[in-house]
């Protein structure tokens, strides 16, 4: 009997601990043409992730991610449709189970939807999560796009354009949902 009671208690407390929210968190890209490159980040990602459901969702408003160069980021949400299409999102599940009893870091492969300038994509990618303490993970993701799969036009610059592979990247805490 009071291997039971156990048991029940302490899967309530895995259930409780299975919904994390994003505390802190960027996303960036990082853009190429020949003999320069540029980078746009953002610091307002959103999201969650449910290891219960295996799910996780995340987002970016598409105008919180700057460039560094004004001009250069009003082209940027004139030719992803940012009025129209506001957020950059990724809609997903874990092709892996976490293990929260690991120290290290993990990496889990994450299988879904990405959406951006009004086009979704299904897209696999590597993310490693590392339990920083009973309360928080540290997530961090990293996968290519050709933005021509989302129908954008290659931006140019004097002539010169930028590569269709774009290098996107995600770096967050997570905390658990209480």
């Amino acid at each position: 009997m009071y291997f039971l009671i156990i048991l029940l208690f302490s899967g309530n407390v895995a259930m409780n601990a299975q919904n994390f929210i994003v505390k802190e968190g960027s996303a960036s890209f990082k853009a190429k043409m020949p003999l320069n490159s540029y980078i746009g980040t953002s610091d307002d990602l959103q999201g969650a992730i449910d290891f219960k459901e295996g799910a996780l969702n995340f987002s970016v408003p598409v105008k919180s991610i700057k460039t560094d160069n004004e001009k250069r980021d009003g082209h940027m949400y004139e030719l992803v449709k940012a009025e129209k299409n506001p957020n950059a999102v990724f809609e997903g599940n874990f092709m892996d189970d976490f293990n929260f009893e690991e120290k290290a870091a993990q990496t889990l492969t994450a299988k879904g939807d990405f959406s951006l300038a009004g086009v979704t994509r299904e897209v696999t990618i590597p993310i490693e999560l590392k339990l920083v303490s009973e309360d928080t993970l540290q997530l961090k993701a990293s996968w290519s796009l050709l933005i021509t799969d989302y129908n954008l036009e290659r931006p140019s610059f004097t002539f010169i354009k930028v590569n269709d592979k774009h290098d996107l990247s995600v770096d967050a805490l997570l905390e658990k949902k209480k």
